[in-house]
């Protein structure tokens, strides 16, 4: 289901309006203080430049596959005109007016290893002229009708002024679209009437004037429906909160909690940006709230994993999520992950069988597989090709029970089901995953198994691991029916 959703992404065209800025990033060694003052001097060994506020939500948007327009003011200057060339360069239309009396905010991060030192800030942040706004007011009169969805990426640095949000009222008024809100004053798009708002906790206490608490920000953030609706006008709010995830306020629901992905954070920046993008397209997907919430922590999960300012694309994502999911059917996606794991790195181990009753030889056994590397792939026969393999009486458990009773096992990481009339063997499956290692159990001889050369063919090495004594599914089911048969 989610995967399916993914590829709806590419059928939207969305409008963005808010800040451009750049995020400039110095990397460095620091291991010194200067002779002049007690302060760190940082050696600088690279540099690294990305787009920033509204200019990454555009990015984050295009990369998860939509169309996307983007709207904003730039100063006429190199960081202008080069963060212009990188939304082109990623396929982004771009109507940003060129304003000489204006430069282009430009935010300067000094890092040590993934510790941040300093940050520096330049460029105008107060508010375009008059003749600027009305400029700008009017691009986005034309660009509004072709485009179903508006996402308002609003960081107070001077762009969204009142002309601004009187056209977008207006033309609101003539032809409503999905309009989304990421914004530090969200009282100032209440009349719009927002589909979408997504305050994180800082900006939701300042918006209601609630004193912050340090612990059960959740607890509080739960008694508070009432007075966010009321003070965003939205239909739907999001509260981020870090890695506690979020509680997401629906008119006449609950309040709904889902949960933070917990990976390695080399950097936060930008992480909203990733989740309200994220969430919008899952939304006109059609996705309901808990869906969309966990594509969007997924989501953000891949942009905070990354060591700069950044976005997550839409490949990215289904990667994310198909590794999450113990179940693979779709054989693309089968090769797609398997390349994944080999790209980072990560040693696949496979093995096959038909698990009819699961018991402790099997669990000895797939143990002992997942020692020899970093993921355990299974192929599981289907019941038709068991039985004939096994025999018309056989399988005793159908494969949605014999998969479900392997997936609670910890050794586990995917379950393939295989088999059909032409090729009852693991053959197809290993050539799509070409793994590092295929296992089977010591009962069988390498020579004599139909797929070694598949193995062999792609790389892999094929081992045999002994079994526990006496243990085998045939030798249950004759048990049973010598007891009760």
């Amino acid at each position: 289901m989610q995967t399916h959703l993914i590829s709806e992404f590419k059928q939207f065209n969305v409008l963005v309006i808010g800040d451009l800025m750049l995020d400039v990033y110095l990397n460095g060694a620091c291991n010194r203080l200067a002779p002049e003052a007690p302060v760190p001097v940082v050696d600088i060994l690279s540099s690294n430049i990305s787009l920033g506020g509204a200019a990454n939500t555009a990015m984050n948007l295009a990369g998860l596959g939509a169309a996307v327009t983007f709207c904003s003011v730039a100063g006429y200057d190199d960081n202008g005109h080069k963060a212009i060339r990188m939304l082109e360069d990623a396929g982004i239309s771009c109507q940003v007016l060129k304003d000489r009396e204006r430069s282009t905010v430009v935010k300067t991060r000094v890092m040590s290893g993934n510790q941040l030192l300093v940050r520096y800030d330049a460029g105008t942040e107060s508010p375009v002229s008059d003749a600027a706004a009305q400029a700008f007011a009017e691009i986005l009169q034309e660009q509004y009708a072709l485009h179903d969805a508006v996402l308002i990426a609003d960081y107070d640095k001077g762009v969204i002024t009142q002309p601004v949000l009187d056209m977008l009222e207006a033309l609101q008024a003539d032809d409503r679209k999905f309009i989304a809100v990421d914004s530090k004053r969200l009282q100032y798009f209440r009349r719009l009437s927002p589909a979408l708002v997504k305050p994180n906790y800082k900006e939701l206490m300042q918006l209601l004037q609630v004193p912050p608490v340090h612990t059960g920000r959740v607890q509080q953030v739960n008694t508070l429906g009432a007075e966010t609706f009321a003070a965003t006008g939205a239909a739907l709010t999001i509260v981020t909160l870090d890695e506690e995830g979020a509680v997401i306020f629906e008119r006449d629901q609950p309040a709904y909690r889902s949960h933070a992905h917990q990976v390695q954070v080399f950097h936060v920046a930008g992480a909203g940006d990733t989740y309200v993008s994220a969430f919008t397209l899952a939304m006109l997907a059609g996705a309901d709230i808990t869906v969309a919430a966990e594509l969007s922590s997924a989501a953000a999960a891949v942009a905070i994993s990354k060591k700069v300012t950044a976005h997550c694309t839409w490949q990215e994502l289904d990667m994310y999520m198909s590794v999450r999911e113990k179940f693979i059917t779709d054989p693309q996606q089968l090769e797609y992950i398997s390349a994944l794991y080999r790209a980072q790195g990560r040693k696949i181990v496979f093995t096959n069988g038909c698990f009819d009753i699961l018991h402790n030889g099997h669990v000895s056994y797939l143990n002992k597989a997942r020692e020899l590397g970093d993921v355990l792939m299974i192929g599981i026969n289907v019941d038709d090709s068991i039985r004939r393999l096994k025999g018309s009486n056989r399988p005793i458990n159908t494969l949605k029970d014999r998969m479900e009773v392997l997936a609670g096992l910890s050794a586990v990481t995917h379950i393939i089901p295989f088999g059909d009339v032409k090729d009852d063997t693991a053959s197809p499956l290993i050539r799509l995953i070409r793994p590092h290692v295929y296992t089977k159990a010591a009962d069988y001889t390498i020579e004599t198994l139909p797929e070694k050369s598949s193995v062999e063919e792609g790389g892999g090495e094929v081992i045999l691991l002994p079994l526990l004594p006496d243990r085998s599914t045939t030798l249950i089911v004759n048990k049973i029916n010598t007891v009760y048969g």
